[in-house]
């Protein structure tokens, strides 16, 4: 079509509204996925590095590996049903446009619930090769999930669907040093594949003669005649884990694991529909996964109470700056100021028979958020509160179930932001002011099989 009609600015500013909100709504925090255990979740993963029962140890702290005699898979998949609904308003940004569009409300629509349904699936194996040496392989998704608004609503050009699938696959392996200690470690080799797109304002560049014609010289209207940008992209990206299993005494054990960073490039391109034709320029966005840092204590408490707690960190920071490169080069920089993070969880259980068992958790999450400046629709992110329940039928001596639900609590959530921009400009043309109402529940079901 028109590709070459359309001129560098309008490509630029497209690829740059897409991607300088890479981040997708998801739980905990940021976009990681921690529903990764449905034993787990049952305590709030607390305890989850200290060693779990099930193959979901893995994931966790790879040493735990050596607590699982003989073979054993497990298979769970989490529900996720998230609520995000916005209300407020948006206008164009008065710092960069003069009366009287500086200022002037945008029309649209609260954008309905962008919370989307989505299904966390994970698969584990593991095999005890001697009495010291485990081998465990998994399959799961760390990160991801999806918010989708209305196509006309009032913050359209910041965010309308935002998707994102990672499939990560954890060949591990774990030794027992001694009956006090053991230790594990393996491979992170991560898949992702996104897909972005938000609206395009070529009625305001009409206006601001950004389109290379005088201003107001094809008659389009600001907020009335859009177009619509869309990235598509995916990579690989590989790191690393490792862990530490102590037990002190036949009731107490301690767990330490961490995960490193992983680096993607995510490759792929853009394509922008407008009133002058359509467009499509390569683009790439470098993002880094974050590392973590989990510390956890069990201690048991006669034949049936254990307790447990979780401390983690994540090194959101590493998302300081999203770098958008295309065929001619940087088309944006974003800053994004992301904080570090804690998570804090407790969790109990209680061992009711040889085929029953109950858990319970609490936990509390903190965003990498900083402000609500740098808070973005495609993840209106917040500290959160988790409550968690869950139970385990021992069937069989090969076969066993495990169920759980949470909740997520969150506070209404401000959001002042701009739309993404293009240097030399520092902030973008449309301004997003409003609150969010959040919530999230999670059900979860797995099977686990013993060979032998």
């Amino acid at each position: 079509m028109l590709r070459t009609s359309i001129p560098k600015w309008i490509r630029t500013c497209g690829s740059a509204c897409l991607l300088a909100t890479i981040p997708f709504s998801a739980s905990p925090s940021g976009f990681a996925l921690i529903e990764q255990s449905v034993s787990g979740m049952g305590n709030a993963h607390a305890g989850a590095a200290a060693g779990l029962d099930d193959g979901s140890t893995i994931f966790f702290n790879a040493a735990g590996l050596t607590r699982l005699d003989g073979t054993r898979i497990t298979a769970g998949v989490h529900g996720v049903f998230p609520t995000a609904e916005f209300s407020g308003r948006a206008n164009y940004n008065s710092d960069l446009l003069p009366p009287p569009l500086g200022g002037a409300p945008i029309r649209g629509g609260d954008g309905g619930d962008a919370g989307e349904t989505g299904f966390v699936p994970n698969l584990y194996y593991s095999q005890e090769l001697t009495d010291k040496l485990w081998y465990g392989f998994g399959v799961n998704s760390p990160f991801g999930l999806v918010t989708e608004y209305d196509d006309d609503w009032v913050g359209r050009y910041s965010a309308i669907k935002s998707d994102l699938l990672t499939v990560n696959i954890m060949p591990s392996l774990a030794y027992k040093i001694n009956d006090y200690l053991s230790i594990g470690g393996g491979i992170n080799a991560i898949y992702a594949d996104g897909e972005l797109t938000n609206a395009i304002d070529f009625g305001l560049l009409d206006a601001i003669g950004a389109l290379g014609f005088p201003p107001g010289a094809l008659g389009l209207t600001p907020g009335g005649s859009d177009g619509k940008a869309k990235l598509t992209g995916d990579d690989w990206g590989f790191g690393g884990f490792g862990g530490i299993l102590l037990q002190p005494t036949p009731s107490t054990r301690v767990g330490v694991s961490y995960r490193s960073k992983v680096d993607l490039k995510l490759d792929g391109d853009v394509k922008i529909k407008s009133p002058l034709g359509n467009s499509k320029e390569n683009a790439t966005l470098k993002v880094d996964l974050p590392s973590t840092l989990s510390i956890s204590a069990l201690q048991k408490i006669g034949n049936r109470w254990s307790v447990m707690a979780d401390v983690s960190f994540t090194e959101w920071s590493e998302l300081d700056e999203l770098v958008v490169r295309g065929e001619s080069g940087v088309l944006s920089i974003t800053t994004l100021d992301w904080n570090n993070t804690m998570r804090y969880a407790i969790g109990t259980t209680y061992r009711y028979s040889d085929a029953w068992i109950f858990r319970g958790g609490l936990a509390y999450d903190e965003a990498p958020v900083p402000n609500s400046q740098k808070r973005t629709p495609r993840i209106p992110d917040n500290d959160r509160k988790w409550v968690t329940v869950g139970v385990g039928y021992r069937y069989s001596k090969r076969l066993s179930f495990d169920l759980a639900y949470a909740h997520l609590f969150a506070n209404d959530t401000n959001i002042k932001s701009t739309d993404s921009h293009t240097p030399p400009l520092q902030e973008g043309f449309h301004r997003l002011d409003g609150e969010y109402e959040l919530d999230v529940n999670m059900f979860s079901a797995s099977v686990n099989w013993k060979f032998q």
